[in-house]
């Protein structure tokens, strides 16, 4: 192996080993498929962060309550400073939706006690965002569960409703992402200069472990994170990945395992199962769109790995076009990739270039070519 791969492939382990050392990983999935276990009577609502207040379809979910208990909705946060008045504009937001339900908000500074007395009777509770790793400081500190954590397993273990926005959508699964780029976490070196250089390879965590196997992500298609998820698929443990836009949001039914498009925004269901690396080529990764309405297993895409794309240059997918948003330039790539015959899609994001093409079967095939030219109107 040359020696500048040597190099980057060590760089890439240390990034990952050193967000997750703190915890064996075999006690924390062992642990993981208890709380799953514990949890498969209910639901979880993952919003892709910049929910609008008149998402008349996600508020019903928060509002709504199992047969024979009392609606008692919960925001909650863990963080401070926005991320405060982001969970006060949730609570005012449901109140305005059902005035006569009950409806609380739990804060960082809110004590244990006043915290699970809160949870006891709650029917949902809906985490704001800010930083994934302050919501598991808070409930599950170096993996050790807290009488919070244990009052936030039981409103699922009654049928309950656990959902989140932006870094609360990120924590659900027994892994989730930090943070950073996806050029970066595809290992192209940082070199931006805004201080210290941001670390080459997926930076990754350990969640809530309420979704073992999948590996959720937020604000995915507005800040091109497939190169990111797709990075950490690869990587594994978990092969199944979920990136949910903003404004958009996904019902995930434990007991069958099934995911339900909430908004008309779609989402993007990844399956890594067969991704490997080749050189500058990530390959082998299946994709599919979630619409409102639409359902699909939390499952594998395919039984065999999809073929590599051909050499075929493919269609440039404008990243402006005329009254759209260029942050949604990615959805629209896999939006037109889903059309059967229509050949090999392209996009260029910094860092890297996404290759997508029908796979004839409702799902699409894609790639991900590193250190390519970043578009220009990016």
């Amino acid at each position: 192996m040359h020696r500048a791969s040597c190099v980057l492939l060590l760089a890439v382990v240390a990034a990952c080993h050193v967000s997750r050392t703190s915890i064996n990983a075999s006690s924390w999935h062992e642990a993981a498929q208890e709380r799953a276990l514990a949890a498969a009577n209910g639901r979880l609502l993952l919003v892709g962060g910049g929910l609008d207040d008149d998402a008349r379809a996600v508020y019903e979910l928060l509002l709504a309550a199992p047969a024979g208990q009392a609606p008692h909705a919960v925001v909650a946060t863990a963080a401070t400073g926005p991320e405060e008045v982001e969970a006060t504009d949730k609570l005012e937001a449901l109140r305005a939706w059902s005035p006569t339900t009950k409806a609380s908000v739990v804060r960082r500074a809110t004590s244990t006690a006043e915290t699970v007395a809160s949870l006891q009777t709650a029917t949902s509770v809906f985490f704001t965002g800010g930083d994934q790793k302050r919501i598991t400081e808070r409930y599950l500190p170096n993996g050790a569960s807290t009488p919070e954590f244990s009052a936030l397993l039981a409103v699922l273990a009654r049928g309950g409703l656990v959902g989140g926005g932006s870094a609360g959508c990120a924590m659900m699964g027994e892994q989730m992402l930090l943070g950073g780029r996806s050029a970066q976490a595809l290992g192209v070196p940082d070199t931006s200069g805004d201080g210290e250089p941001a670390p080459v390879g997926p930076r990754l965590g350990w969640g809530m472990g309420f979704l073992p196997g999948v590996l959720t992500d937020s604000h995915f298609f507005e800040r091109d994170r497939i190169g990111r998820l797709a990075a950490a698929l690869r990587q594994g443990p978990d092969r199944l990945g979920l990136g949910v836009g903003e404004d958009a949001a996904v019902l995930v039914e434990l007991a069958s395992r099934t995911l339900v498009g909430v908004t008309p925004s779609e989402s993007l269901f990844v399956d890594g199962t067969f991704a490997q690396r080749d050189g500058a080529v990530l390959f082998g990764l299946r994709a599919r769109l979630l619409g409102q309405g639409e359902r699909l297993a939390i499952a594998p895409l395919g039984d065999v790995a999809p073929p590599r794309l051909p050499a075929d240059p493919g269609r440039q997918v404008p990243v402006v076009e005329p009254g759209q948003n260029r942050q949604l330039a990615s959805w629209r790539l896999f939006r037109h990739a889903m059309v059967p015959g229509s050949g090999v899609h392209e996009l260029r994001c910094d860092g890297f270039t996404v290759r997508a093409m029908p796979a004839g079967d409702g799902s699409v095939v894609f790639e991900l070519v590193v250190g390519t030219t970043p578009a220009e109107s990016r």
